[in-house]
């Protein structure tokens, strides 16, 4: 379980990862927040010195002095964030991380350390090329695009060293403090994406969580926006057979559902002729006890008891009653024989007799009721 969360989270070998973070576009509010973010440009930089007619230039904040609410990396430390900034300088500007080289939208420069805004972090001025992107420019020029996302790869250590099953407990408080992963260092900065939605950590009342990673091989796009595949949770293997932390596509998690489902129905129609038997058993047990508590009780007899106790027991109560009543008939109306007056038991078998004389010298058949 723990070699999936890993790979999940983008952990390359313990202690150091590589993953995807957000940021939001100048004037825009965070998700969740009550005012815009205001990244003061500095002089002389109006749309980075670039051609307007060229280029769309806007400053972001690219990556945020917080913790990440869905993978619980915390880049809180002091000064890791801001000895990072000159790693983001002059990075190139792709569009969903596809870090194509043919499909470059333009790039980042002048990254500066904000302590402005809450929380502090990097910014950078993410220029679009118009000519190359005009769908992109467009969209970050009428604020219709304004969240990126940088690839970072960087050491970290964990909140709880000593921890047992540290990895499936992430996000939980543990000694008043949340396990989480530490950021302690970024080591190396690949690029930076414009995208729909990066993972901000001030976006959880608003916004889904985006994928964890990307395994190798699998489209960003795809695996951004939702995508066919998933990852198999422990629950989901048990429930469907499944191997935990494996990817499944939409077609054999239908398969698995399918035949998980017709198992089941293939089960209830086992238990059906059973199932009908004891409602039957119950039925007949309740109306008997039904009967034998109006011949105990007489003129006593509580209707709402039969009807809110007796004819609601379940079986083991309803042949508890039987019982209770059965003794209390036979206590309060003995049962005596007809012709000689002597004392009888009942029973609910009569044996069988072969018309002889019993050792009593009576005959049994005179005492049938």
């Amino acid at each position: 379980m723990s070699d999936a969360i890993k790979k999940q989270l983008g952990v390359i070998r313990e202690g150091f990862a590589k993953a995807q973070f957000g940021g939001t576009l100048s004037g825009c509010p965070l998700p969740g927040a009550a005012t815009p973010f205001s990244f003061a440009t500095p002089e002389g930089t109006d749309n980075g010195g670039l051609n307007p007619e060229e280029y769309v230039a806007r400053f972001f904040r690219i990556l945020s002095a917080a913790m990440t609410p869905y993978r619980f990396f915390d880049f809180t430390k002091p000064g890791v964030l801001k000895a990072a900034v000159p790693l983001f300088d002059g990075l190139t500007l792709y569009g969903n991380h596809d870090a194509n080289v043919e499909k470059w939208k333009g790039l980042c420069q002048g990254p500066v350390w904000d302590e402005q805004n809450d929380p502090p972090g990097i910014n950078a001025l993410l220029a679009v090329d118009r000519i190359v992107a005009p769908m992109i420019a467009r969209g970050v020029e009428t604020k219709a695009l304004r969240s990126c996302s940088v690839t970072i790869w960087f050491d970290y250590e964990k909140s709880h060293p000593n921890l047992d099953y540290f990895w499936g407990r992430l996000g939980e408080v543990v000694d008043g403090e949340i396990v989480r992963l530490i950021v302690t260092k970024i080591t190396n900065a690949g690029e930076v994406s414009i995208v729909w939605e990066g993972e901000d950590p001030h976006a959880k009342a608003l916004s889904a969580p985006e994928s964890l990673s990307v395994p190798e091989g699998t489209d960003e796009q795809h695996q951004s926006t939702g995508g066919e595949t998933m990852k198999v949770t422990q629950k989901m293997a048990v429930l469907l057979a499944l191997t935990v932390g494996a990817d499944i596509d939409e077609a054999a998690l239908e398969a698995a559902l399918s035949g998980k489902i017709e198992a089941l129905q293939s089960e209830i129609a086992g238990l059906k002729p059973d199932a009908a038997v004891g409602v039957q058993t119950l039925k007949e047990t309740r109306e008997k006890a039904v009967t034998l508590y109006k011949a105990a009780k007489g003129e006593k007899v509580v209707e709402t008891f039969i009807t809110g106790v007796i004819e609601k027991a379940d079986l083991a109560t309803a042949r508890a009653f039987v019982e209770e009543y059965q003794l209390a008939v036979d206590e309060s109306i003995p049962l005596a024989c007809p012709k000689c007056g002597e004392k009888l038991s009942r029973r609910s078998s009569v044996p069988e007799n072969d018309g002889q004389l019993a050792a009593t010298g009576k005959r049994t058949e005179d005492y049938k009721l």
